[in-house]
């Protein structure tokens, strides 16, 4: 609060009216602890003077504007929901709730029909992971069977090989099978060229007769092709089949090799693409899973819960319109306050200060609060909290920019009774001048671009220029241009309206215009 000037110096009482017009005090917020007096006499106009002396006194300089009660500690409850969402049913403002207790519900019918329509897509997925697993079995059941098959194929055509080539094997044993027919027709070529000549013998000595032996050089000539055919078979054997036979193993031993990498290669390709697909079905119903668990999410989320006990508080975010009103029906965003459970022994008062006087007022400065809920009872708190970033009022502020100020109430009755939401009237203490020299706000106005004063001395009212230094709402602080006594007029601008208007002024003190305090009216 403003404190007036002290009556405990005789230099600062006012002056009793001239020629017994009498005591005349006015008090009240305005003017409290002032007298004003008629110290002038009524002259031919009636033109009277309210005035008042100028005095040093304690000077307070204060902030004042109008706020909104908001708790210290609140928990504010949020739109979670990511959109927008239709607030169906919420409990009455001011009702008294427990922790996890329902206060909101939200509409969950399209979030639903989504969990429903996720759903599908989930079981399908679901269901072709399982196929996917199935294919993964049988392609590494195929993979096994095709290697192993593979892999015995190569073992028989390296037996096959081996077999032919090894010296107990085929090759050897068709080698000497042939050199045994080979011995065996020149065995019998000899023996048929042996018994062809006994006989030839024979039939020069008499016996037997030539039919035996044609028929013996008969047999000379098929034993001498044994011989000749054994002999060329041999020969194909060990130029020719042999070669091929071994050149055929080998390919084929080889072959058998190259079968089983292309085998592998080919089942490791048909198992890590069964296995890319099972993975793809997994992720894919992973994704589909996660849709669908959050869309479950936004549907728990449309059932809104207390977190803690309190009383139920709505938002209001928006001072314009209906559209941003709590209320059932209403569309909400993400993020949107929807409601605040406000712990109310603790409050504060936010106030909104002009950039022009943010700069006075400091984190700890001292400050009353009248709540129009207590109209009986000045509070007291201090400045807590000042905004650094400049809130502007939007179209409906003409470009006014103002700081968020929070200021604490240390003395909050236990039985007021306070909500968030009541008005308050803030007053911060932000300077004390000590020992100024003060005149009422109504003595000073704006002349010809500065300010002046009418000082009233005995029959006449002089304008003087005043250099003037801090104010609140009742009091100015005069730097230059008075002296402590001077009786002021307290009608200052209305005084110089008139001059304005064409009132001549009389030569005065610093050129000032000096004219009678009683006179005809202009």
């Amino acid at each position: 609060m403003n404190s007036p000037p002290s009556r405990g110096n005789s230099r600062k009482r006012f002056p009793f009216a001239k020629l017994g017009v009498g005591l005349l005090a006015l008090g009240g917020a305005g003017w409290a602890g002032w007298t004003y007096l008629p110290p002038l006499f009524t002259g031919e106009g009636g033109d009277i003077p309210l005035t008042a002396l100028v005095a040093r006194d304690e000077l307070k300089i204060t902030v004042s504007d109008r706020g909104e009660l908001e708790s210290i500690d609140a928990t504010t409850v949020h739109c979670e929901l990511r959109g927008q969402a239709k607030l169906s049913t919420i409990v009455a403002e001011g009702t008294p709730v427990k922790k996890d207790d329902v206060v909101a519900q939200l509409d969950t019918d399209q979030l639903t029909k989504m969990s429903n329509e996720q759903k599908v897509k989930w079981e399908a997925a679901e269901g072709k992971v399982l196929a996917c697993k199935s294919d993964l079995i049988q392609a590494e059941s195929k993979a096994g069977t095709e290697i192993a098959t593979a892999e015995l194929k190569l073992k028989k055509a390296t037996i096959a090989l081996k077999k032919y080539l090894d010296k107990d094997g085929e090759y050897v044993k068709d080698l000497d099978k042939l050199k045994g027919q080979l011995g065996l027709a020149k065995k019998e070529l000899v023996e048929a060229e042996e018994d062809l000549e006994f006989t030839k013998k024979q039939l020069k000595k008499g016996f037997g007769d030539l039919t035996q032996v044609k028929a013996k050089e008969l047999g000379v000539e098929q034993k001498q092709y044994s011989v000749n055919s054994a002999q060329s078979e041999l020969r194909v054997l060990e130029k020719f089949t042999k070669e091929e036979k071994e050149t055929e193993l080998t390919f084929a031993a080889e072959d058998a090799v190259r079968e089983v990498e292309r085998v592998k290669a080919a089942q490791a390709s048909a198992v890590s693409k069964a296995k890319s697909e099972l993975r793809t079905a997994e992720a894919t119903a992973k994704i589909e899973k996660a849709a669908l668990d959050d869309v479950l999410k936004q549907i728990d989320r449309c059932t809104i819960k207390a977190p803690a006990a309190g009383i139920v508080v709505y938002a209001s975010s928006r001072y314009y319109g209906d559209e941003g009103r709590i209320r059932p029906g209403a569309q909400l965003y993400n993020q949107q306050p929807i409601f605040s459970l406000p712990d109310l022994s603790k409050m504060k008062v936010k106030v909104k200060i002009h950039e022009s006087l943010v700069k006075k007022v400091k984190v700890g400065m001292p400050a009353t609060l009248q709540i129009e809920a207590l109209p009986n009872r000045l509070l007291h708190g201090q400045v807590k909290k000042i905004g650094t970033i400049a809130q502007a009022d939007g179209w409906r502020g003409g470009g006014v920019k103002q700081y968020e100020t929070e200021v604490s109430i240390d003395d909050l009755p236990s039985d007021a009774g306070l909500k968030p939401g009541m008005s308050a009237e803030v007053k911060i203490l932000v300077n004390t001048l000590t020992d100024a020299q003060v005149v009422p706000v109504a003595a000073v106005t704006e002349y010809e671009g500065g300010r002046v004063v009418y000082v009233v001395s005995g029959r006449k009212v002089e304008r003087r220029p005043v250099e003037v230094g801090e104010s609140n709402d009742q009091f100015v602080q005069v730097l230059s241009g008075l002296t402590d006594g001077d009786a002021v007029a307290l009608d200052a601008r209305g005084r110089a309206a008139k001059d304005l208007k064409g009132a001549k002024p009389q030569p005065g003190g610093n050129g000032s215009g000096t004219t009678p305090a009683a006179g005809p009216k202009s």
